[in-house]
């Protein structure tokens, strides 16, 4: 796996390193310096989101954050993937197929392999999105992944058990009204985020994602209905419009997520590791 260059290497209003001499995306997203942005000071220790932590980003550059803007985040997402389109590519197709075929399993009459295809089902959707996660984090910190870099999992355990959690809230929220279960999703979307990234447990995962979103959540809102209509678009456009429209998404929210909650050692340790 490759490392972003130098993010200093860029001008201020170019943190993808679209600018002259600028060889990464190690700047980051946002409009201000991190450390306006609260986090909790240990990475690894799973501190839940509300402390101070003043991180470098990636190659110890300059990283910013700041209020998110929908558009930026989306243009944002869209330079990411185009400036290392194939491995992206490649990943939602796998994403795809192996969606499909285990899928095609529970179109059956035995009522034990449709049981069988479910729960496989959300293993299978599981893995697959803790690998995109991966990919995602490196990316957008400035770490330009391999296909081979999406495939490895952190933490795990309490990634499952986040997101059994998330999905029995949001279905609380689906049986006491509609709305709710909307709610729920949308606070709680970086739950499993947080999970992967600050090697965090489930509950401090799930508080952190609603403090973190809930600090604007205006504007991750507008990103979400965006991103929504991308991901119709892409389904209107058939399976090649989702090769495109998944990353996108992905990297964009990524973007977003880095711009509230600030810098974390993730990306630099995962590339020693590797």
């Amino acid at each position: 796996m490759t490392t972003g260059g130098n993010s200093s290497d860029g001008p201020m209003g170019d943190p993808y390193g679209s600018g002259p001499g600028s060889q990464g995306h190690g700047q980051g997203y946002g409009q201000s310096a991190y450390g306006g942005q609260p986090y909790g000071n240990d990475p690894y220790g799973g501190q839940p989101y509300g402390e101070p932590f003043p991180q470098p980003g990636a190659d110890n550059g300059p990283v910013r954050s700041g209020p998110i803007d929908a558009t930026d985040a989306i243009s944002a997402g869209w330079s990411l993937f185009k400036n290392n389109p194939l491995p992206w590519v490649l990943i939602s197709l796998i994403t795809l197929v192996i969606s499909g075929l285990v899928g095609a399993l529970g179109v059956t009459d035995s009522a034990a392999m449709a049981t069988f295809a479910n729960l496989l089902s959300i293993v299978v959707g599981l893995v697959l999105q803790a690998f995109m996660l991966r990919g995602a984090l490196l990316e957008v910190d400035g770490y330009k992944p391999a296909l081979g870099d999406f495939f490895r999992l952190h933490n795990f355990g309490w990634f499952v058990v986040a997101a059994i959690i998330v999905g029995i809230l949001t279905t609380l929220g689906l049986v006491v009204v509609i709305i709710g279960a909307f709610v729920v999703g949308f606070f709680l979307y970086w739950t499993l985020y947080f999970v992967v990234d600050r090697n965090m447990n489930a509950m401090n995962a799930i508080t952190s994602s609603f403090n973190a979103i809930k600090s604007d959540a205006g504007n991750l809102f507008v990103l979400a209905i965006l991103n929504t209509l991308i991901t119709i678009v892409g389904f209107l456009l058939v399976f090649v419009g989702l090769l495109a429209a998944m990353p996108i998404v992905m990297l964009a929210s990524m973007v977003a997520y880095r711009s509230v909650t600030g810098p974390s050692d993730f990306s630099r340790q995962a590339s020693v590791a590797a």
